[in-house]
Formats: structure tokens, C-alpha cells, sequence
């Protein structure tokens, strides 16, 4: 790419547009700040000069991806119900994970650099961010702290079967839906009420 010149924003907006892209398409220790700067036409010290290390880099990229994500549930809809609302819930959770399927992966993994406190952070508070999405979409009006737990479950089975989906290839995208969707239903409906019970007896 040959040189543009751009205000600091637009040209911090490029450099992290084109890191998006390349932690999305390539594994972490793969992506280098060299190679983002060829792509970008900067020199590699701008990009140390607007986001530090790489690693620093990925997290924006995750903290990005995370923001993004979390905005995509529809307000809720009371004529929905709760069968449709959970097909609502799988599909735009399989839509994600379809689009950023290696940096998700990549954060899941801590991919390169270790188990990141940070990244874990970000990582969790985003779990935390879709278990209320989804409480909301699935019309819950006064959710517990068990029924909360169970779906913070939940959302490492929709992991692992995604990652049977997309990177080990053994179930394709209908059979993942069918898997998080039936589950997701007798959670909801069936194992979180009987485990609220025998919290409360």
C-alpha cells in the first residue's frame, strides 16, 4: 500500500482496521507489526508509536471485536416465543463466530503469548455482556445468580462446539445450531428452574 497521509485518528483507525483483519484471517504468532505496516505503508515505528507492543495491538483487536459483538442483540420482542427467541440467540452467536473465527479462537487460546491476565479479563467481561444479551432477548424478568451461572456454562459448550465447527471441521453449522439451540432451551426452560429449586430448598 503507498503512503497516505492521514490525521492521527484516521491513520490509527487504518492501522488497527488492517490488524483486524490480519488477526482474522492468520493465527497470532503468525501476525507480525512489520507485516501490519507494510499493509498499512507506514513506517513499523508508527505502530508502536500509536499502540505499543503486539500484543497491545491484539488486545485493541479483541477489545474491538468484543465491542462489536455485544451490540448485535435486537431489543427483546414480546411476540416472540421462547423456541423462536432462542433460534434468534444461536444464529446471531454463530454469525459472530463465523466472521472472526480466528481472533476468537486466538483470545480463547491466549494464543502466543500465554495465559494473559488482561485478555482473560476482556475475555470474561464479554461472557458476562452475553449472558445478560441473552437473558434480555429471552424476555427473563428477574434472572438469579444460578440461572446466570448456568448460561456462563453454557457459553463454553457454544465454544467448543464451535470450534468443532470451524477449526477441527467434524460438525458443520447446522448440526451446531441444533446442539446449542436444544440445549439452550432446556436450560433455560428445564435445568436452570430445577437447579433454582434446589437452591432454594
Amino acid at each position: 500500500m503507498s503512503y497516505q497521509r492521514l490525521s492521527p485518528d484516521r491513520r490509527r483507525a487504518q492501522i488497527l482496521d488492517i490488524a483486524r483483519r490480519m488477526f482474522t484471517e492468520l493465527p497470532y504468532a503468525e501476525v507480525s507489526t512489520a507485516a501490519i505496516a507494510r499493509e498499512t505503508g507506514v513506517q513499523r515505528g508508527l505502530i508502536h508509536y500509536y499502540f505499543g507492543t503486539k500484543r497491545e495491538l491484539f488486545l485493541k483487536v479483541v477489545q474491538g471485536l468484543t465491542a462489536s459483538a455485544a451490540v448485535q442483540a435486537p431489543p427483546p420482542d414480546e411476540r416472540m416465543t421462547l423456541p423462536e427467541a432462542v433460534e434468534l440467540c444461536v444464529n446471531l452467536f454463530l454469525d459472530t463466530a463465523e466472521r472472526n473465527a480466528t481472533t476468537w479462537f486466538a483470545a480463547l487460546d491466549a494464543e502466543g503469548f500465554g495465559q494473559d491476565p488482561e485478555l482473560l479479563r476482556i475475555v470474561n467481561r464479554f461472557r458476562d455482556e452475553t449472558v445478560e444479551q441473552l437473558l434480555a432477548v429471552l424476555r427473563v424478568p428477574e434472572p438469579t445468580e444460578t440461572l446466570r451461572a448456568v448460561l456462563r456454562v453454557y457459553s463454553g459448550l457454544a465454544d467448543a462446539a464451535t470450534r468443532q465447527w470451524l477449526q477441527e471441521k467434524t460438525l458443520d453449522r447446522g448440526q451446531v445450531h441444533t446442539l446449542l439451540a436444544r440445549s439452550l432451551l432446556a436450560l433455560v426452560s428445564d435445568i436452570g428452574p430445577a437447579l433454582e429449586k434446589r437452591a432454594a430448598g
